[in-house]
C-alpha cells in the first residue's frame, strides 16, 4: 500500500514506523525541525521498557499536492490543526482519507469540504513523548485495550472492504486495531471521558502521581465521566464501545479502581504527558463538549468543577508567557 502519514508527531511517528518496518510503503508528512530529522534519521522509535530501538527510513514530504496520490491518506493531529488542512485535502485526488482526529461534534465540517464517500474515521491507541528527535512510545495493549483500542469505522456506519483493509494493515503492523459501526458516538463517548481525566489532572499541574493520592479528586473525576455518560444517554447517543459500561459500576469502586490506575507509569505516559502538551486542544474538546450539555440539559456539577481546573491552568500559562 501507498500510504501518507499526514503529521509527523508522537503518533504519526509510530504509524509511520510501524507501517514501513511491516511493508508498507510509507511518505510522512513534516516541516521545519521534524522534517530535518526524519530526513536525517528516519523515524524512531524507542520501547520505554525494553530500551528497544526502531529505525524506519521512510519517505518525508512537507507538501500535500493535488495530484500526490495515495492509497491512504492517515489526519493525524491535534483537533486544533483540522480546519488549516482540509483546504489542501479537499483538492488532493486520492480517494482515502482517514481522519484519526479527537471531536465531540461529528465529521459535518470535514464533508462540506471533501467529498463524504473518502472520509474514514479512526482513532488511535497509542502515544508517548519526542525527546531529541525520538519518540519514547506505547500502543495500546493487554489491560490497555480495556480502556481504548484503535478504531476504525466508516463515515456511513457500514464496515466496508476498505476498512477491513485497513484493519488488517495495522494488526500486521502490530497496532491491534478493531472496527466500529458508529465512530461518531465513539468519539463522543472519548471526548465525554478525556475532558474529565484531563481536568482532572491540570488541578495537579498535570502530575498523575499527585491526584492519585486523592481520593475526593478521582472520585470527582469519574463522577464526570458519568454526568457525561448522562449526557450522551439524553441526547440518546449510546456508549460506545460497550466495554466502557463498567462506569455502570459504584463511584466508590471505580474510583479505588481509578486511584491505583493513576499511580501508574502507564497513566503518566499515556495521560498525563499528553494532557501537559496539549492544552489548547482540551479547552477546544472541553467547549465542543460544553455544547451537548447545552442540548441535553442535563446538570452537570462535577464536570463544572472539573472545568475550573482547565481554565484556572490556561490562565496561568497565559501569565507564564
Amino acid at each position: 500500500m501507498n500510504i501518507l502519514i499526514y503529521g509527523a508527531g508522537v503518533i504519526g511517528s509510530i504509524f509511520a514506523n510501524k507501517l514501513s518496518l511491516s511493508g508498507e510503503n510509507v511518505t510522512i508528512l513534516a516541516r521545519g525541525d521534524r522534517y530535518s530529522e526524519i530526513k536525517s534519521n528516519g523515524v524512531v522509535l524507542i520501547n520505554p521498557k525494553t530500551g528497544k530501538r526502531e529505525v524506519a527510513k521512510v519517505s518525508v514530504t512537507e507538501t500535500l499536492e493535488p495530484n500526490d496520490v495515495y492509497d491512504y491518506i492517515f489526519v493525524v493531529m491535534q483537533r486544533t490543526q483540522v480546519e488549516d488542512v482540509l483546504p489542501i485535502l479537499s483538492q488532493n485526488k486520492s480517494s482515502n482519507i482517514v481522519f484519526m482526529v479527537n471531536t465531540a461534534l461529528g465529521y459535518a465540517d470535514y464533508a462540506d469540504k471533501i467529498d463524504e464517500k473518502r472520509i474514514i474515521i479512526g482513532f488511535p491507541s497509542a502515544g508517548g513523548e519526542r525527546k531529541n528527535g525520538e519518540v519514547h512510545y506505547f500502543i495500546g495493549r493487554g489491560l490497555m485495550r480495556a480502556f481504548q483500542t484503535t478504531t476504525f469505522g466508516e463515515y456511513h456506519c457500514h464496515k466496508t472492504e476498505r476498512v477491513k483493509q485497513i484493519i488488517k494493515m495495522f494488526n500486521q503492523a502490530g497496532i491491534p486495531s478493531v472496527y466500529c459501526n458508529n465512530m461518531d458516538a465513539w468519539q463522543k463517548t472519548h471526548v465525554a471521558i478525556v475532558t474529565s481525566i484531563g481536568n482532572s489532572l491540570y488541578g495537579y499541574k498535570c502530575i498523575n502521581y499527585e491526584l492519585s493520592k486523592s481520593y475526593f479528586d478521582v472520585a470527582i473525576m469519574v463522577k464526570g465521566i458519568k454526568e457525561g455518560f448522562s449526557v450522551l444517554k439524553a441526547l440518546k447517543i449510546k456508549v460506545t464501545p460497550s466495554k466502557l459500561n463498567y462506569f455502570k459500576l459504584p463511584t466508590f469502586l471505580l474510583a479505588r479502581i481509578f486511584k491505583i490506575v493513576m499511580g501508574t507509569q502507564l497513566a503518566e505516559v499515556t495521560m498525563a504527558k499528553h494532557t501537559s502538551v496539549a492544552r489548547e486542544e482540551m479547552i477546544y474538546l472541553q467547549n465542543e463538549f460544553d455544547e451537548l450539555i447545552k442540548k441535553s440539559m442535563i446538570n452537570t456539577p462535577n464536570i463544572d468543577k472539573l472545568r475550573i481546573n482547565l481554565y484556572k491552568q490556561n490562565e496561568h500559562n497565559m501569565c507564564n508567557l
